[in-house]
């Protein structure tokens, strides 16, 4: 998806993911709709991040550009955003005997994909 027609924002994405966790006005959380969520919204905010700064990178894989973040960010940021990238893509893949992710690991999750963000300034 080009940015062009992507039509949601990283932080329309936090919001949608927010409000599939559940709260009790609005019943059962949804946790795999809200990791889909949260994965696009750091991946959005890196591809903005990216096209700013290495614009040759556009078309890379994510792995790619989170690699290339770990020689041009400060360690411990590229550290953290690789972890939570690496969780969510872990639990968007179905897995026969895996639960899906607790309301609690999707709202760490949140917090840091929103630490991320906002350290990138996204």
């Amino acid at each position: 998806m080009t940015a062009a027609t992507d039509v949601l924002t990283s932080a329309d994405r936090m919001t949608a993911a927010a409000s599939l966790l559940g709260t009790e006005a609005s019943g059962a959380p949804h946790p795999r709709a809200a990791v889909f969520l949260l994965r696009r919204a750091l991946e959005a905010g890196l591809d903005a991040y990216i096209s700013t700064h290495r614009p040759a990178l556009g078309r890379c894989r994510t792995e790619t550009k989170v690699v290339w973040l770990a020689h041009h960010l400060d360690v411990r940021l590229a550290g953290r955003l690789a972890a939570v990238w690496r969780n969510l893509s872990g639990a968007c893949h179905y897995q026969q005997f895996a639960l899906p992710p607790t309301v609690g690991e999707l709202l760490g999750w949140r917090d840091e994909v929103e630490f991320v963000l906002r350290a990138l300034h996204i």
